[in-house]
């Protein structure tokens, strides 16, 4: 395990030096952000849940950025998620600070933890928890649309696998 530990810490090491000229090349201030919305599963009918959440985008490129999430989403009869994914935003167009409205792609994946009621067997009318875990990914698009030299709001609609849709408002702050 310490070979393992070991050789991380130095990959760690040299993405971090290699990484360092790249501050210098006018990137977009890391962002910080909150996420409200509804996200739906599908099984015979759509279940939505609302969703909150949060998340940090760092700017690995002008307009790439990687960073990230986790949301809470809470359904009826006790059901409820936990998604912890990495993101990944390209903006469509640059983000140089001027530009009142920047779309953007954005795609993720991770964990989704479940749990909820479900019928207890054949003849039982009795309701027991169930949790699983799995594979979370998602990927669509949005708008950061801005409210000052700071503060954004944004609409996003993605679609994937667990959840297979999220329709949210996502309420950003620039570091600066």
């Amino acid at each position: 395990m310490n070979g393992r530990l070991g050789r991380a810490l130095t990959i760690a090491a040299m993405l971090f030096g290699v990484g360092q000229p790249v501050f210098a090349q006018g990137k977009p201030a890391p962002i910080a952000e909150a996420v409200v919305g509804q996200s739906g599963f599908i099984d015979e009918a759509w279940d939505y849940f609302g969703t909150i959440g949060g998340g940090l985008r760092v700017f690995v490129t002008p307009r790439l950025a990687i960073g990230p999430e986790v949301a809470y989403l809470s359904g009826e009869f006790d059901a409820s998620n936990l998604t912890v994914t990495a993101n990944m935003t390209f903006d469509i167009v640059p983000d140089d600070g001027r530009r009142r409205v920047v779309p953007y792609l954005v795609a993720g994946g991770g964990y989704l933890r479940q749990k909820t009621l479900v019928g207890g067997g054949p003849g039982s009318t009795a309701l027991v928890p169930f949790t699983s875990s799995e594979g979370t990914m998602s990927a669509g698009l949005g708008a950061r649309i801005a409210l000052g030299s700071q503060m954004f709001v944004a609409p996003e609609f993605r679609l994937g696998w667990e959840p297979e849709s999220r329709l949210a408002i996502t309420i950003g702050m620039r570091f600066r």
